[in-house]
């Protein structure tokens, strides 16, 4: 059956295939054919996501003797957030390389990562956890499969913390405060949680928005925060490390589909091995941001008792995700929390 969608595949003439260089559009024989992936990410130029997009092109067209090209897009080229999913969906590019929050809408399940406190806090572990979790390599790919979403990776751009205008020590600081969160239902949860005014703001224009006072708090992992250069505008650092943000790298499952069987597996052994390298970039942006923020901001540490209080406070918005959600999102998300716990418990 594999065979014999390959073949067809191969016959029809595809949007992917009509985007073979004019040489080889015209072969039969699909070892010379060129296949352009179009690629689009979250971040700007030299941050993280560019970085690994841009790695992942050099490795897959040198192991695959260019007969996969890439065109890498940052952020705004052809749009935002749930944009980026949207062209993957229809086909118009065939990787995104984005938070799973941005998918929520579509596999609600993907929204589980939003959580905070759910993961180990230590990006590391985080890491580690991710790449021998059954939900992250198995039950969640087979998920976003059923929308035409292959989800080849999952890695943390690092653990978030927050930005803001004044200092947040308890869940009570945040009593009213306009703080900028993603479009993603849950992610707006956790913040009514603490009681304060969750708004969505798109990522090209947080800047702005806190320099207009239209928020006055942000999340993202430390990197992101000096990349969008948004501490220029804000005076606290919290490091809460409340949630990993991931990247996940999604392809368009019939674009992947398409490719002859020798070009899935360097493209999928290529992102297996890309994992490492992932943490190796965040880490070092991540270093290196830090610094950066100590010279301009106040640090606040918060403590064990403090964070204690946060993740008390994050709890009831679990319960909603397992009420509200259905059954098979709640089912996830239990799962998740026995590996996550079984995981620490050998720590």
């Amino acid at each position: 059956m594999k065979i014999a969608k390959l073949l067809l595949a191969l016959v029809l003439v595809s949007p992917l295939l009509m985007s073979c260089g004019s040489k080889t559009e015209k072969s039969s024989d699909a070892a010379d054919k060129v296949y352009t992936f179009k690629v689009t990410h979250e971040e700007y130029a030299d941050t993280v996501p560019d970085l690994y997009a841009k790695e992942l092109a050099r490795r897959v067209e040198e192991l695959s003797k260019g007969r996969i090209k890439f065109e890498i897009f940052q952020v705004g080229q052809l749009g935002v957030g749930v944009d980026l999913i949207e062209h993957l969906l229809t086909g118009a590019t065939q990787m995104a390389i984005v938070s799973p929050g941005n998918v929520a809408t579509i596999v609600p399940e993907g929204q589980i990562f939003a959580l905070h406190y759910l993961l180990p806090t230590d990006v590391k572990m985080a890491y580690d956890f991710l790449a021998e979790s059954h939900v992250a390599k198995y039950d969640l790919p087979a998920i976003y499969a059923e929308k035409n979403l292959k989800l080849m990776d999952l890695w943390p751009l690092g653990a978030s913390d927050w930005l803001t205008k004044k200092s947040i020590q308890s869940p009570a600081d945040f009593k009213g405060m306009p703080f900028r969160t993603m479009d993603t239902p849950l992610i707006i949860k956790n913040y009514e949680a603490y009681d304060a005014n969750p708004t969505p703001v798109p990522y090209t224009d947080v800047y702005s928005s806190l320099q207009l006072n239209m928020v006055s708090g942000v999340e993202n992992p430390l990197g992101a925060l000096v990349d969008m250069k948004w501490y220029e505008v804000q005076d606290y650092l919290i490091k809460s490390n409340h949630i990993m943000y991931l990247e996940g790298v999604f392809l368009n499952d019939k674009s992947f589909n398409a490719l002859p069987e020798d070009l899935q597996l360097i493209l999928s052994q290529t992102i297996d091995d890309m994992h490492d390298y992932a943490y190796e970039l965040q880490d070092k942006a991540n270093s290196a941001a830090e610094k950066i923020l100590a010279e301009n901001v106040e640090v606040i540490e918060l403590t064990e008792a403090q964070i204690e209080e946060f993740k008390k406070a994050a709890l009831p918005v679990r319960k909603y995700f397992k009420e509200k959600t259905g059954a098979r999102p709640a089912e996830v998300l239990e799962k998740l929390e026995a590996e996550v716990n079984a995981f620490m418990s050998t720590k």
